[in-house]
């Protein structure tokens, strides 16, 4: 995002939610929402920030990393057998849910790469192409 005009990352889209940066916020509160509800954190307020208190790609990428610092935490105290067990939550319907905690990761994964798709199409709707980053890429890893 920091590579394209701040107009365009808050343009109008027509997708989940209003704009690059907003669909962009969602999938980090998301992110943010369950990583703190399976660590037991307060979860209070995770979506109550307005996207337009985001007036910029710094303060975007503050938050960005407040939220994978707080995943990384969660992930790096996590073990096989609490992988494997089952988290017990209400839902927004207020009924009780039972899910194993990697089924509820792959749930913000699945959450992540949804969004990630719709951010690529505006993307391609603003005739910008959109980088590659491969997850091995990400972790700084080698791909050959």
């Amino acid at each position: 995002m920091a590579e394209i005009p701040w107009e365009t990352v808050i343009e109008s889209s027509g997708a989940s939610f209003d704009s690059i940066r907003d669909v962009f916020l969602h999938s980090l509160q998301a992110e943010n929402f369950w990583i703190r509800r399976l660590s037991g954190g307060n979860t209070e307020g995770t979506y109550g920030a307005p996207f337009t208190k985001y007036t910029d790609i710094n303060s975007i990428q503050e938050f960005a990393d407040k939220v994978e610092a707080e995943t990384n935490e969660y992930l790096e105290k996590l073990t096989d057998q609490k992988l494997q067990s089952v988290f017990e939550y209400k839902g927004r319907d207020g009924n009780l849910n039972r899910n194993e905690i990697e089924d509820i990761l792959m749930h913000i994964i699945e959450e992540e790469i949804h969004h990630r798709g719709e951010i690529l199409c505006i993307y391609w709707q603003h005739d910008i192409q959109p980088p590659y980053v491969s997850y091995t890429a990400y972790r700084g890893q080698t791909t050959h």
